[in-house]
């Protein structure tokens, strides 16, 4: 185990005091927990406590601890050090997911042990199951919040210093919780295959941990300088386009990719750096025919947008009814896809503005009153035509044509601000 950024973890994590203090307070909540319990379920009332306390120590301080490995060394001003090291993005990787949080995990292993136990003498069912699966959820939440922090302390400084990503992790606690917790049912219906809960659970865990896991690598290489190629964005949205789908319904899968493709690229369009002097430099590579270079500077966003015409285009041959669980219809697919463009377009043009610190929030501005405020006052004034050129969705045919020239408008205004600002 010869990782350095490990080891350091590990000295600013432990210290005699807390070795021998968390055994104690963990001993001391246990016996108080067994003590309390009056109906004589000793073992229940353990198992209780334990997952409880595992849940707190691992999935949310843990992921306090995991926000704070990348936050405090970028507002300490010591991730600069530590990106000239000779370490590879792997070994920080892991070096900083399992370090970080190494006190969490000796914490949480004595709460894995009276899980064990006391679920077994209450005999409970997949106790192991159980387990792995609290310890796959743990490192998906470490995973994540470093991989979010590190990609978005590429341009907003503002979040760093306020603390980071952490409050991220509240959001899927708070869903995994019942999910875990809901043993009720004891199958889950998944592409018409009746699985079995705890098994599915883990399964579900044990993929999207690896997916976390490799997304910190990733943008550990992107922070290090290693280039890469831009597939493992869109693969992560077929993931979970596939995944979703097998709880809908068999015909849901094009529409399923559609939205979350579609979600993904207002994710990354709104999540990374958008400079002119970065599309410039794509520009520059695309006319000296360096594709391998274009596709490494090529941002996220674009990859997934490719995908949802991808999905409109294969909704749009394949299906002729309305889709399943949904009021939009094959023919609004591509309508759809060019509204995206059409958005990422309008980003485009007051990012590449010399004031372009709010061109986020102008492009929210703007397009909340194009696609609200002003198809609302023309259908309040009776001007339907003039509404369904503001929010074509509802003009039949003729939206296809309607979004074709919002998405020409818009890429018209991105170049010709690229080259007013050259």
């Amino acid at each position: 185990m010869n990782n350095p950024e490990f080891k350091r973890n590990l000295w600013l994590s432990f210290s005699l005091h807390r070795l021998i203090a968390v055994p104690l307070l963990l001993a001391l909540i246990f016996l108080a927990s067994a003590m309390s319990e009056l109906q004589g379920n000793v073992a229940d009332s353990l198992y209780s406590a334990a997952t409880t306390l595992f849940i707190f120590i691992v999935w949310l301080w843990g992921t306090r601890n995991a926000n704070a490995a990348i936050v405090d060394e970028l507002r300490d001003r010591t991730w600069d050090q530590q990106r000239m090291s000779a370490l590879g993005p792997w070994t920080m990787t892991w070096g900083k997911l399992f370090g970080s949080t190494s006190f969490n995990w000796y914490a949480g292993l004595m709460c894995l042990l009276v899980i064990a136990t006391s679920g077994l003498m209450a005999r409970k069912p997949d106790v192991i199951a159980t387990l792995l699966t609290l310890c796959f959820i743990g490192v998906l939440l470490h995973a994540a919040l470093i991989a979010v922090n590190l990609h978005t302390s590429q341009f907003d400084s503002k979040n760093i210093r306020q603390g980071g990503m952490g409050w991220l992790a509240i959001i899927p606690v708070f869903i995994l919780i019942p999910a875990f917790s809901n043993s009720r049912e004891m199958h889950v219906s998944w592409w018409g295959i009746q699985a079995d809960h705890a098994l599915f659970w883990l399964a579900s865990a044990a993929l999207f941990a690896a997916c976390a896991t490799f997304a910190a690598w990733r943008v550990m290489s992107n922070a290090l300088q290693v280039r890469t190629m831009p597939w493992a964005w869109p693969a992560l949205a077929c993931i979970l386009t596939y995944y979703s789908a097998g709880f809908i319904d068999g015909d849901a899968l094009l529409l399923t990719g559609l939205l979350v493709s579609g979600g993904m690229t207002y994710a990354a369009l709104f999540s990374e750096p958008n400079t002119r002097l970065k599309w410039q430099k794509l520009r520059l590579l695309q006319q000296n025919r360096n594709w391998r270079g274009w596709l490494e500077n090529l941002p996220l966003w674009p990859t997934t947008l490719a995908l949802v015409f991808i999905f409109a285009l294969l909704i749009q041959l394949s299906s002729s009814r309305e889709l399943p669980m949904s009021p939009l219809s094959p023919g609004l697919a591509i309508p759809f896809a060019l509204m995206i463009l059409r958005d990422a377009c309008i980003l485009l043009f007051f990012s590449f503005s010399p004031n372009s610190r709010r061109a986020a929030s102008a492009t929210v501005a703007y397009l909340m009153v194009l696609d609200l405020l002003l198809p609302f006052v023309a259908g309040v004034a009776g001007l339907d035509a003039l509404r369904y050129f503001f929010f074509p969705f509802d003009a039949g045919h003729g939206s296809t044509l309607i979004m074709i020239l919002h998405s020409t408008t818009a890429i018209a205004l991105v170049n010709w601000r690229l080259k007013k600002t050259q």
